[in-house]
């Protein structure tokens, strides 16, 4: 059994708005996961909801991000061998996600 891990970040962008940020993030998203010697093996769009799945460590984390007119939602079960950066990943997560989804300054 893996350890579930669960992620909400707040915005104020729109759903639509907030999914054009995502898709247009992924490029940077590939890079920094192969700063860190990650890969994005997975990448599919069903509506509002990113599936996806990241290779590291010789595993692969699949995992889900929704997004919502106010919040995005990422959900992922990490193999009990990657358990141990499940802290690391979620403060990881949040940071980036705030950066890519925050409102240009006027």
């Amino acid at each position: 059994m893996g350890k579930p891990v669960s992620i909400t970040i707040s915005h104020d962008l729109g759903r639509d708005a907030a999914i054009a940020r995502l898709r247009g993030g992924v490029d940077t998203i590939r890079d920094r996961l192969g700063m860190v010697r990650m890969q994005l093996v997975e990448e599919r769009w069903e509506g509002d909801a990113l599936h996806f799945g990241v290779g590291a460590l010789g595993h692969t984390v699949h995992g889900r991000v929704e997004v919502e007119e106010r919040l995005i939602r990422v959900e992922v079960t990490l193999p009990w061998m990657l358990a141990v950066f499940a802290e690391k990943l979620k403060i990881g997560v949040e940071k980036q996600g705030q950066i890519l989804l925050e409102k240009p300054k006027a």
